[in-house]
């Protein structure tokens, strides 16, 4: 029995493994991929330095630990992500734990709040499903709403809600509720969209992402996730597109979901440069919702909500590109947050400049920012938020007092948890954002430093792993509640190693540095995709950098595998091709070439 576990489990961790000149990060990336696995099983708590909770699991983690599950085994995440969408609220928040036997909990410790980034996880690993998987039918499943007592986004309690009307939404008529996935999605993301403070970015709330920012409740403004849920609606225009192209050409919402879309026929478009005018359109919907739902539904062209997911996109991206770019000097980024003053919390404050990671990090990587204005932050990123004894990125600068109006984590001592430590899971977000945009040496030193730091077990103190966050000391805190060890495997398989899927098909498009070649310039990887095993080893012998090199040949033991390139880097193969070989072991050469002799 016991070598029975043994071959369990060194199956399971071993479906991606990385092979670099470093047998050390080889065999440190597999405890890295047992992580998301450990927090899986057992939630937050009762795993060693955690300090509350009982054994839930928060909303936020449930999508993000399933990236790593969704690069090795996507097929058996199908069930988890359907079941999860129904802890959306009709008025795009969402239940905030779910427990161990699946039910959704309102909160933890009967404290309701609203997490302003929540709405943006579901949608980000349900499209990475479906490029993995190709399982573009997967939007259209029908499922419940969670309904509660807490309404208007958790900002009112209905005292006439009691259990026997049930924990799912109804029609006026008593029946259950049903919307599509995709209708869950846009309810999150068009919400957000009107949910709007005094700079017409994207409200507080209770928090973001940074669960220490949470004292701006009324006139607080989270500009870095608004760059996130600006992307989100780009890539749910692509994707309604796709379904197009399927034959889907008109999709049937909600009838009062209908309020948050412009331009359908007769309908009244609302002035996007009006932060009141947003407001006043939610506060509209959120009335219309407040209790049961009508059941109508509402047919919307592939035109009509295509085209008015971009015009919204266009709208938060123009302003987080132009509005929130912060100048101090020499140098300059982008402004993250307003605090509940309604002051912009980034830039200078006489002598001393406040800048933090996030605010740099979701304009980077939803391609908002121009090319100038990354090199620009990467400089400053560099200059600011650089930890000078331990190295790593910090997760702002030191601000130098308590901020009660923007949140408790500038009680902390700096250096400490969310105020100014050396965050794994956001310097892990920075480097995708830089593999995204292209710097792969940026992006390298960023979370290279991350492993160098983790290894050095005299001061990071911890079994291999990968740590939430590096305190103070440099040492390793919080080994598994955190959702990097997910984030590393997704941006190494997927941006260094270059293996990812678009809707279906396998994209292989490398960003390897010279350093990540052995002496023969070889660099390898496995991983599954489409019911194969794919053993892919690169082949890079005048050890050219990301920028000057390109796929120039694949073969499967010797013979060529025909590909498409891409217009945006990279090369594609087609799903069914890999389908159709007859073994499951697939091993891909792939030889990189100059880019002038490709």
């Amino acid at each position: 029995s016991l070598e029975f576990t043994k071959k369990h489990w060194l199956k399971q961790i071993g479906r991606v493994a990385f092979r670099s000149p470093d047998t050390r990060f080889n065999n440190w990336m597999t405890w890295v991929n047992f992580q998301p696995m450990l927090r899986r099983f057992y939630g937050n708590s009762f795993l060693p330095q955690f300090d509350y909770g009982r054994g839930g699991r928060g909303w936020r983690d449930l999508w993000q630990d399933r990236l790593a599950q969704l690069l090795s085994d996507p097929e058996s995440v199908r069930p988890a992500l359907v079941h999860n969408f129904g802890g959306v609220r009709i008025d795009g928040s969402n239940a905030t734990i779910i427990g161990k036997d699946g039910t959704f909990i309102a909160d933890r410790n009967n404290i309701p709040r609203t997490w302003m980034d929540h709405g943006i996880w579901p949608t980000h690993t349900a499209l990475m499903y479906i490029d993995q998987t190709g399982d573009i039918d997967f939007l259209l499943q029908e499922r419940e709403y969670f309904r509660d007592p807490q309404t208007f986004r958790c900002r009112r309690l209905d005292r006439g809600w009691t259990e026997s009307y049930g924990y799912a939404l109804r029609t006026h008529k008593k029946a259950v509720y049903r919307g599509t996935i995709l209708e869950h999605m846009l309810v999150q993301n068009l919400t957000a969209f009107f949910n709007v403070g005094e700079h017409n970015v994207c409200r507080m709330e209770g928090a973001d992402w940074n669960d220490g920012l949470d004292m701006a409740e009324h006139r607080g403004e989270s500009v870095a996730f608004t760059a996130f849920y600006a992307w989100n609606l780009m890539r749910l225009a692509d994707i309604v597109c796709a379904l197009a192209c399927h034959g889907h050409k008109r999709f049937y919402i909600a009838e009062e979901l209908g309020l948050l879309l412009d331009r359908l026929p007769g309908g009244k478009p609302v002035a996007y440069t009006s932060a009141r005018a947003k407001t006043q359109r939610l506060g509209r919907y959120i009335e219309r919702v407040a209790g049961d739902v009508s059941g109508r539904k509402i047919g919307v062209s592939v035109e009509d909500l295509a085209g008015d997911l971009v015009d919204k996109y266009c709208d938060l991206a123009a302003r987080v590109r132009k509005q929130e770019w912060v100048r101090a000097g020499a140098s300059a980024f982008f402004n993250g947050y307003y605090d509940d003053h309604g002051a912009r919390v980034e830039g200078r404050r006489g002598r001393d400049l406040r800048m933090t990671l996030t605010g740099q990090v979701f304009p980077l990587m939803a391609g908002i920012a121009n090319d100038e204005q990354v090199d620009r932050v990467v400089k400053s990123v560099n200059q600011y938020l650089r930890d000078p004894k331990f190295g790593g990125l910090r997760l702002n600068t030191d601000f130098g007092s308590i901020q009660p109006a923007l949140g408790r984590a500038f009680s902390f001592a700096y250096g400490e948890k969310e105020n100014g430590a050396v965050f794994s899971h956001m310097v892990i977000m920075y480097a995708y954002a830089l593999y995204l945009r292209r710097r792969a040496a940026a992006g390298r030193e960023a979370w290279h430093t991350l492993y160098e730091k983790a290894v050095d077990s005299g001061t990071s103190k911890i079994f291999p792993c990968l740590p939430e966050y590096f305190n103070g000391e440099g040492r390793g805190m919080y080994c598994y509640l955190t959702g990097s060890a997910s984030w590393l495997v997704y941006l190494l398989l997927t941006q260094v190693y270059g293996l990812r899927g678009d809707l279906g098909d396998l994209v292989i498009d490398p960003q390897l540095m010279p350093a990540d070649f052995d002496a023969a310039g070889r660099a390898g990887v496995k991983t599954d995709f489409a019911g194969r095993t794919l053993a892919v080893t690169y082949v890079n012998p005048e050890a050219l950098k990301p920028e000057q090199y390109i796929v120039g040949r694949i073969a499967c033991r010797g013979v060529p595998v025909p590909f498409e390139r891409k217009r945006t880097g990279g090369v594609r193969v087609d799903r069914a091709q890999l389908k159709a070989l007859s073994v499951t072991d697939v091993p891909l050469e792939v030889e990189l070439v100059s880019k002038q002799a490709g």
